[in-house]
């Protein structure tokens, strides 16, 4: 690097954008004040939360959480970490993507709690096809998470009429470089 180099990058006084962990309850304030229409994440279990910055501002959060299920795409709990909230500031849509790889790269293989083998995400049916998983390289494992019969129909609790979360959803996968739960068994 050259002297001129160094003496522009000493000028910079605040990055122009940074990606950062932050508390689950400013995350959660977020996801209230952005409109999430799954609300703030209030699992009683692991959780961590990120946020992108432009500019100073929050501009998009994620928040990793333990899974509900004891297995996951093959994997055990404590091999997988789930994208459990995924928000971006209204008008900021360009965000989501970025938040998402960042968070794929970063934030999910940060999570304290274990060595994480994949990372899992479910996106809602009637929302979205998920081309923002498909497009970012995941593997969407099923679209029948959630159904009242199918993978998940013994252990999924079964949502009221209206409550959001309820429905059919699809099941997105990424793997990292470590071998699956049925490959350590063999």
């Amino acid at each position: 690097m050259t002297a001129a180099m160094q003496l522009d990058l000493a000028a910079i006084t605040a990055p122009a954008a940074g990606f950062f962990e932050t508390d689950t309850a400013a995350a959660n304030a977020l996801l209230t004040c952005w409109g999430h229409y799954l609300g703030p994440s209030d699992r009683p279990f692991g959780s961590q939360a990120w946020r992108l910055d432009v500019g100073g501002e929050p501009v998009s959060v994620a928040i990793s959480a333990s899974t509900v299920s004891a297995t996951v795409g093959g994997y055990a709990r404590r091999q997988v970490v789930e994208l459990a909230r995924l928000c971006t500031r209204p008008g900021e849509q360009w965000a989501t993507r970025v938040t998402l790889r960042l968070w794929r790269q970063v934030g999910a293989p940060a999570w304290p709690y274990w060595d994480v083998a994949a990372a899992v995400a479910y996106s809602d049916n009637k929302r979205h096809p998920g081309h923002i998983y498909r497009t970012d390289g995941w593997r969407r494992l099923t679209d029948r998470a959630g159904a009242p019969s199918g993978p998940n129909a013994t252990w999924s609790k079964q949502r009221a009429e209206g409550h959001p979360a309820r429905g059919r959803k699809s099941l997105w996968l990424w793997q990292y470089d470590t071998p699956t739960i049925k490959e350590v068994q063999r």
